[in-house]
């Protein structure tokens, strides 16, 4: 009966919500004689529009202008009296090949003095002429959106709670493991929480990399609207050119975020929940899977912690914002635990025949968050084999290991066909040229840095010729490598030459080994200018790594491994007395170097509030990797049309899937129009009237260029069309998926059969 009331109150509010989605269609008019032009003490001049009366909730502001210059002009929208997130809202930049610009603003107030503000440069010019402000549905979306993940998470909580509770029969678990569930699940609540702190300031952290994955998370937000899927294209980078980072950077994870904006949440909130997302299925994963390995939950808690707060994660997560290197960093725990049991476990066993899974779904998250992570990885996977090639070499290991391989490429198809088609064929900076050509050696960690204590944040990521001054903290923290030092001491003593010899004896002591060669090639005592030095595939694959404290990453997994074995060596020696000083030591510091570690970024690190991707425009690239190769982007100005001698154009339309233009060519010969888009292999251009296909060619400045044959008139539209190959490729990778699900739900099925039986 509880349950029937909670669904029923649960039912009850979605309903409420869903009736908030209608009536939103107010709109308030603004002529350009509404505005007053008032100049500042600094010779800017400003352009106030009438005040207007709203009641809070998610509007759209509409500028209709002209300009010659391009991000030197700006308009906002703002009120007077409201607290200080009263509204939510950016100034926008204003180019001068647009005559209408957008906007979104969340206003949390009543208000009866909002404002449309345009501020025009001293040494520029503005013509307003109107404005328009519409009511949305966005706010009531976002609503909807946040009770229904709210109740899904509490029915899954409850779900899993009633089906732990009893054991077959309706036996009820003991005292002590209940106490041990419920112990479990607060500290793996603790580990969200401690290591979302940042997150709760509800802005976000200044850094190199953020101006980029914003733009990633709005492309792709852009693209799906334009009914683009999977992302290939973000339309919105470069003023709207478009760039192909969805081809060589995977979004699959991207398309949580963009689905929040989609629904009516602003751009920065959108990240910041991602990065919540990201450390809860950090914690869980990790959890699960170190506790999988060690047979004890409370040991895999442990570990999880470990993992979970070491400096390096946190330092990538919001010093760095590399969202590649630490989505990918959620998967290889459970990567881990896959190759463990692939190599432990008895090959001719029945649960042997699934670990394919494990590894197949696990690889798959890596490819998909950070190519890099994915080949580091890989060159681990082999030394790994080579240790245990007798075990790899078994008939039941080799067969999981060729259906994890064969999963792979099938869960990846959709993804590998059109990145290894376009660094095949196109002419890109990353393929024309190496990009990353300088030395690597002098960008890995120094010892004391490795060894550090405390990890001060720091904004410099440079060559250690230039000292640790102002460095982001290169290190795992104190609570990680004091398990290193741990284990060495067990070793030293002989106490691990003692132990009962076994997988946890192997485990415990390659984990040590492995770790501490991880944190050797992640220093810059590591030749790693020698080996560049080789030249060829070995010089190309030593630069690609960029920054030798990358393999970093590997070693929290390995030290993490290696803290785990150690509370379970001293737990089966019976020596509580060592346990609870080692994890309870461990903990202290872990926590505390964490809370240090988050003091110093919340105090010192500039921020931004930033809820539309307008507000910091849109031309950032961090290394220009995917830009047709000699391409100029001071050129690529917003909207610019270019027609040859003879050809007429009018009505420029652009939306987020392509371009539309009316076009005349009055020539006796063929002439051309180029278009405000970036040139890939893949974009086609069609007489909206007749169908007619007209040649695409690549343009002046690697833009595109529709060929118009003589005495041509009609509308163009222009947009990217992926190859029929890359269809197929998804086509595949959707086959794959089902098969994937049917095994599951079969063996799933055997399982449940067998427990009947018993």
């Amino acid at each position: 009966m509880k349950k029937k009331w909670i669904l029923l109150l649960q039912a009850l509010v979605l309903i409420i919500c869903i009736a908030g989605l209608f009536g939103k269609n107010r709109i308030w008019n603004i002529e350009g004689g509404g505005f007053s032009a008032i100049q500042q003490e600094d010779g800017r001049f400003a352009f106030d529009s009438e005040a207007l009366s709203l009641d809070p909730g998610v509007y759209r502001a509409h500028l209709s202008y002209e300009t010659q210059d391009d991000m030197v002009n700006a308009w906002m929208v703002e009120a007077e009296g409201l607290s200080f997130d009263g509204i939510l809202a950016n100034a926008c930049m204003l180019y001068s090949g647009l005559t209408e610009a957008d906007m979104y603003f969340w206003l949390t107030e009543e208000t009866d003095s909002l404002q449309v503000k345009v501020m025009c440069d001293a040494s520029s010019a503005v013509t307003v002429q109107g404005a328009r402000i519409s009511e949305t549905n966005l706010g009531a979306r976002a609503f909807l959106v946040t009770f229904l993940m709210l109740f899904i998470f509490w029915d899954i909580i409850l779900y899993r709670k009633e089906k732990t509770a009893s054991r077959g029969g309706g036996e009820m678990l003991s005292w002590e493991k209940e106490m041990e569930r419920r112990g479990i699940l607060f500290g793996m609540i603790v580990l969200i929480l401690v290591s979302s702190v940042p997150l709760f300031t509800g802005y976000e952290i200044a850094t190199a990399d953020l101006n980029g994955h914003l733009q990633r998370l709005e492309g792709t937000k852009d693209a799906l609207l334009a009914g683009q899927f999977p992302v290939r294209i973000h339309p919105n980078w470069l003023q709207g050119y478009g760039y192909a980072t969805g081809v060589f950077y995977c979004d699959t994870f991207l398309y949580v975020p963009a689905f929040l904006r989609i629904m009516g949440f602003p751009l920065g909130a959108a990240y910041l929940i991602y990065k919540f997302l990201v450390n809860v299925g950090t914690v869980v994963i990790a959890c699960e899977s170190f506790g999988r390995i060690f047979r004890n939950r409370l040991i895999g808690l442990f570990a999880a912690a470990l993992y979970t707060l070491n400096i390096y994660r946190l330092a990538v997560m919001y010093l760095k914002d590399h969202l590649g290197q630490y989505t990918a960093a959620m998967f290889l725990p459970l990567f881990v635990y896959g190759v463990w049991r692939l190599l432990s476990e008895d090959a001719d066993g029945e649960e042997y025949r699934g670990i394919w899974i494990i590894l197949a779904l696990s690889v798959t998250g890596i490819v998909q968050s950070h190519i890099l992570t994915c080949e580091i990885t890989a060159v681990f996977s082999v030394i790994v084999g080579v240790v245990f090639i007798k075990r790899v070499f078994r008939k039941g290991t080799l067969l999981e290991t060729g259906k994890a391989f064969l999963g792979i490429l099938l869960l990846n198809f959709w993804f590998i066909v059109p990145f290894l088609d376009f660094m095949t064929t196109q002419k890109l900076i990353i393929t024309g040229e190496q990009v990353y050509t300088r030395e690597i050696q002098g960008y890995g960690s120094l010892l004391p840095q490795m060894l550090g204590i405390f990890g001060l944040a720091g904004p410099a990521d440079h060559d250690m010729v230039s000292g640790m001054q102002g460095e982001i903290p290169f290190t795992l923290g104190a609570g990680l490598t004091i398990g290193l030092f741990y284990y060495g001491c067990l070793c030293l003593t002989g106490r691990i030459r003692r132990q009962e010899k076994g997988a946890m004896k192997t485990l415990g002591i390659f984990s040590a080994v492995l770790s501490a060669a991880s944190l050797f090639m992640a220093s810059v005592y590591f030749p790693w200018n020698r080996l560049q030095g080789f030249g060829g595939f070995v010089a190309k694959g030593v630069s690609a790594i960029q920054y030798p404290t990358r393999i970093y990453v590997v070693a929290a997994v390995f030290l993490s491994l290696v803290g785990g074995c150690i509370v379970l060596f001293e737990y089966e020696s019976g020596r509580r007395g060592n346990l609870w000083f080692y994890a309870g030591g461990t903990l202290i510091i872990l926590f505390l170097v964490t809370g240090m570690f988050f003091s110093g970024l919340l105090l010192d690190s500039p921020f931004y509030k930033i809820y539309e991707e307008e507000s910091f425009g849109n031309s950032y690239l961090s290394g220009r990797e995917y830009l047709p190769l000699g391409t100029d982007e001071s050129l690529l100005k917003a909207g610019r049309v270019v027609p040859s001698e003879g050809v007429l154009t009018d009505g420029f339309q652009k939306d987020h899937a392509g371009v539309e233009l009316t076009c005349e060519n009055r020539g006796d010969v063929g002439g051309y129009v180029q278009l405000p888009l970036l040139y890939y292999r893949g974009y086609q251009a069609r007489d909206m009237e007749t169908g007619e296909a007209l040649t695409v060619a690549d343009g002046d400045n690697h833009v595109v260029r529709v060929e118009l044959p003589a005495g041509y008139r009609g509308t163009v539209y222009t947009s990217f069309v992926s190859p029929w190959y890359w269809r197929a490729s998804e086509a595949v990778t959707f086959i794959g998926w089902c098969i994937l699900g049917m095994y599951y739900v079969r063996v799933h099925a055997a399982k449940r059969k067998q427990r009947n039986r018993q």
